[in-house]
């Protein structure tokens, strides 16, 4: 199955999987139901997308996050590098074991995934998840969407509260994201 790594290597969607386990447990801010319609621009390592305005804006290594002042609402990229080149060719295969590592992430957050689709993100086929869990008494959506591009793959991650439906945020990520 692609992508293949040499032995006592992690798989190469287990560190998105961990990632999202490490920012779930790390806690978030912010977000709300009323969100302005200006956006600005948020540049990461090869990539760019928009949020909206006045959104705080954190790097850390690979990963580019932005959340209001309260709330658990967030959006972020995280660019994690693959092994092997990834060929559009691949995309049927891959879709797979990103099933397979989504539920994983959903079992391990005791919740589940309510839905899977392909879409295209940047002009390029990617594969979205949702998955919805409890935290803290709180019911959580995560939007996980993976965008796998020659050697690196992009984990695009929008968070927010069941109650409250989906952010502005969420859809401007997908809709934005761009790689340079």
């Amino acid at each position: 199955m692609y992508p293949q790594r040499k032995p006592r290597k992690r798989s190469l969607l287990v560190g998105p999987a961990a990632l999202a386990v490490a920012a779930l447990l790390a806690g978030c801010g912010g977000g709300s139901k009323t969100e302005t319609a200006r956006t600005q621009k948020v540049t990461g390592g090869g990539f760019t997308f928009g949020v909206p305005a006045g959104w705080q804006v954190t790097r850390a290594g690979r990963s580019v996050t932005v959340k209001q002042a309260s709330g658990p609402a967030i959006a972020s990229v995280t660019v994690l590098p693959l092994v092997k080149r990834y060929r559009p060719a691949l995309f049927t295969r891959a879709i797979g074991e990103l099933d397979r590592v989504t539920a994983a992430l959903a079992a391990k957050l005791n919740g589940k995934v309510i839905a899977r689709r392909s879409i295209i993100v940047a002009g390029f086929r990617a594969r979205q998840y949702d998955l919805a869990y409890t935290r803290a008494g709180s019911g959580l959506i995560d939007r996980i969407t993976y965008v796998l591009r020659a050697k690196s793959e992009y984990y695009l991650l929008c968070r927010w509260p069941a109650d409250e439906g989906e952010p502005s945020a969420c859809s401007l990520l997908t809709t934005s994201f761009r790689v340079r």
